[in-house]
């Protein structure tokens, strides 16, 4: 007996599957993620142990942490052009100065106003003599 072809509308045309952006992020956040399990977990092994030991551990550490450097490394720019400009910097942080003085002041007005609202509640729903 020959088997009859399935018919083309039961048939699911599987396509391969296309990567998100996300996926290489995730990848490398796993990755990261492993690194610093490993480094702490050698940090942990260290305590106690013969200085000889401890440098074995220090190298192995060392080549753990260059590993993550690279796999960070497509996501660091390097270069000083996608760096903001230093007056940049000193200018939002003169903005911040002066929105926290506007802060601090409207909040003076307000626990004024709160402290003067109390007041006036306060002499409220009093009884009458």
């Amino acid at each position: 007996m020959s088997r009859a072809q399935p018919t083309a509308k039961k048939v699911l045309q599987l396509r391969p599957r296309r990567p998100t952006a996300a996926e290489p992020a995730s990848r490398v956040a796993i990755t990261v993620r492993t690194h610093l399990s490993l480094l702490q977990g050698y940090a942990e092994i260290m305590e106690g142990l013969s200085p000889e030991l401890t440098r074995e551990i220090l190298c192995v550490m060392a080549e753990k942490a260059r590993e993550l450097g690279s796999a960070l490394q497509p996501f660091v720019d390097q270069t000083p052009a996608a760096r903001p400009a230093i007056d940049d910097y000193r200018r939002v942080r003169e903005r911040t100065r002066q929105l926290m003085t506007e802060y601090r002041h409207l909040l003076g007005r307000l626990h004024d106003t709160v402290s003067e609202a109390h007041g006036h509640v306060g002499g409220a729903g009093g009884t009458l003599s």
